[in-house]
């Protein structure tokens, strides 16, 4: 099943943009894939599940993936690129408040902005998640790559829908766990969220790098999250009482969680000592 998936994701290159996609275009794209293929095979899910966003997600990918480079825009070849929405970074990839890790970036924008697919590719899902994304979308893309958009006020597109890179799949909002208007945007492979933070530029809406090059050193924020120790506050704690647990300084903990030392703790938060 893997491999039908690997050869209707090659089959896409030759709709779309790249109208006059050759047979030796298409059997070059394959051959640059047969890497991924491979390494698909070990994963313990296939790629094309339409429940869940993290579906293919290995236990540690870091494990498996040998350094790979991955065309994001090739138009010679019929692969393009477009940055879905104009506006500035407001929140980045990694640790927010201490405890909360952010596996995306955040554009800023307004309600009703349109937002657009960032490469060719097909819905794979497509949907509204109440807790988190709000109307959202994953889109898995010919090179291997799926790019997830979160808190639409409006979807644009179902599942199993094909898109081309520039194709509106959304408006902007503010739906699901979100404090305002922007854009929730992710990058993965096989299922681990990635931080292209420096090969975009999304105030300008410009790619800055053609090739996204993979490693294990791609995945270092694995070592980050795993390495963290939390701490679910009890009735009673102050933040003296759990720096002082923990070895550490009220001032230190403050600064991990972006709290300030006058802050009330409530039963059930938790916070990153660690």
């Amino acid at each position: 099943m893997q491999g039908r998936f690997w050869l209707l994701l090659l089959l896409l290159l030759g709709w779309g943009h790249a109208t006059d996609t050759t047979k030796s275009a298409v059997a070059s794209f394959r051959a640059l894939y047969a890497g991924l293929e491979k390494l698909s095979e070990s994963l313990p899910r296939v790629w094309w599940d339409r429940q869940w966003v993290s579906a293919c997600r290995p236990k540690d990918i870091r494990t498996i993936i040998q350094p790979v480079r991955i065309p994001l825009e090739k138009p010679e070849e019929g692969l393009y690129f477009v940055v879905p929405v104009k506006g500035v970074l407001t929140s980045g990839f990694g640790f927010r408040r201490g405890w909360q890790f952010h596996f995306g970036l955040d554009i800023d924008l307004k309600v009703g902005d349109t937002v657009v697919a960032a490469m060719d590719g097909e819905v794979r899902l497509a949907g509204y998640d109440p807790g988190g994304y709000g109307y959202f979308c994953v889109i898995a893309h010919p090179n291997g790559l799926e790019t997830v958009y979160g808190h639409f006020s409006r979807l644009l597109v179902a599942p199993e829908q094909l898109v081309k890179a520039g194709d509106p799949i959304g408006l902007g909002g503010s739906t699901g766990r979100s404090t305002g208007p922007h854009l929730h945007f992710e990058m993965r492979f096989m299922g681990e969220p990635l931080d292209v933070s420096a090969i975009i530029d999304f105030p300008n809406g410009q790619l800055l790098e053609r090739e996204l090059h993979l490693s294990p050193e791609s995945f270092a924020h694995l070592s980050t999250l795993q390495s963290a120790v939390y701490h679910v506050v009890r009735r009673g704690e102050s933040f003296y009482s759990i720096a002082r647990r923990y070895g550490v300084t009220v001032r230190y903990l403050c600064a991990l969680n972006g709290l300030s030392p006058r802050a009330v703790l409530r039963p059930g938060q938790y916070l990153r000592v660690k």
